[in-house]
């Protein structure tokens, strides 16, 4: 067969191909001068790999702080209801096992008098909910002052300031709206003057007394005045507590964990005026339960068992590899006292049966 034969026959063949792709209504493609294999290996799929600081940070427990209920009769400009909230936020960051969603996430969705903290548990949880928040986090605010004292010295003037401030906080597990406890800190600065003294020395303080609610709130000179001191102070003591309250899970005592079936769930979900849609949600079961104090709403990341490794020369198979974490599951019901119903929130892809869990 001559080259210009072979050249038509390559052609014809191609065009077959193309036609035959292109059947189902969609345009077809040509391939030319072999460039169709390039393109098809080009555009493969790759395998989706969850790395492993989304997987960290999904291992985290996530907190919603909802505005902060003010009964400290504050009367300043100051937006304390949102402010002490966000800054207990800020405190927070960097923690290994908290993380946060932003506080914007609720205040989009609150009313004018909820912005002011004026909401009850169920209306924190629901919004909890929407934004795939573990814990949603209620506040009041008891004290948030600047107080001074008289002494009994006929001279000099004041003697003593104080900054104060005390804060209660109320998270909820939002799995169960169940309450997870209380913390209140109360933390107070002192000027540490006492005694007569030169009553110019007191000069910046009552200063500061007065003019305190012209200060931008966070700024530098804000936090060098006794009471941004005290506040400081007192949202560091708030996450150490929430730190005590709400503990990481405890160690899974069976000497295999793992997750033994992988199950897909269809959740339908109200799409406005085109009606309802199907998803597909992929749960699992873990052999572990109330024997390992499990509760709702734990997290565990999931273990692979490793990859066979073999010789790149001859083939032969060296071991396997060390297992890698490949995803995170929540505990949504604990069924018994080893098993436990779980939702897969990071590696979909990736889970499979008879792989391990851990405590992290």
């Amino acid at each position: 067969m001559s080259a210009r034969h072979r050249w038509f026959l390559r052609g014809g063949l191609a065009l077959l191909a193309a036609l035959y792709w292109g059947a189902d209504g969609r345009a077809a493609v040509v391939p030319i001068m072999g460039l169709g294999d390039q393109k098809e290996e080009e555009e493969a799929p790759k395998d989706s790999v969850v790395s492993d600081s989304t997987i960290t940070e999904s291992l985290k427990q996530r907190l919603l702080f909802m505005p902060f209920r003010d009964k400290s009769k504050y009367k300043g400009e100051w937006d304390i209801y949102s402010a002490v909230p966000r800054g207990l936020a800020d405190s927070l960051r960097g923690s290994a096992f908290f993380s946060t969603v932003s506080i914007d996430s609720a205040l989009v969705r609150l009313k004018k008098k909820e912005l002011q903290g004026k909401l009850d548990v169920e209306r924190a949880l629901a919004i909890g909910r929407e934004v795939d928040a573990d814990y949603v986090v209620l506040g009041q605010i008891d004290e948030m002052s600047m107080k001074r004292f008289r002494a009994t010295v006929p001279i000099g003037g004041y003697r003593s300031y104080q900054g104060l401030t005390t804060v209660r906080l109320y998270p909820y597990k939002v799995i169960d709206g169940e309450a997870a406890g209380e913390v209140i800190r109360e933390i107070a600065e002192d000027s540490k003057r006492y005694g007569i003294t030169n009553p110019a020395a007191y000069v910046p303080l009552e200063k500061e007394y007065f003019l305190l609610g012209q200060m931008e709130w966070g700024s530098g000179e804000f936090h060098n005045t006794l009471l941004g001191k005290s506040v400081s102070r007192c949202l560091d003591h708030l996450a150490a507590g929430l730190d005590s309250l709400i503990q990481p899970p405890a160690a899974l005592k069976v000497s295999e964990p793992k997750i033994i079936e992988v199950v897909a769930d269809t959740v339908r979900a109200d799409t406005g005026e085109n009606g309802q849609s199907v998803l597909v949600r992929l749960s699992a079961y873990i052999n572990v339960g109330l024997a390992d104090s499990v509760q709702k709403g734990n997290k565990y990341g999931v273990w692979d068992k490793g990859r066979e490794l073999k010789d790149p020369d001859t083939g032969e198979v060296l071991g396997t590899s060390l297992p890698r974490r490949v995803g995170v599951v929540q505990v949504e019901q604990v069924l018994s006292q080893h098993l436990s119903l779980v939702r897969i929130l990071q590696g979909e892809d990736a889970v499979q049966k008879d792989y391990g869990i851990r405590a992290e």
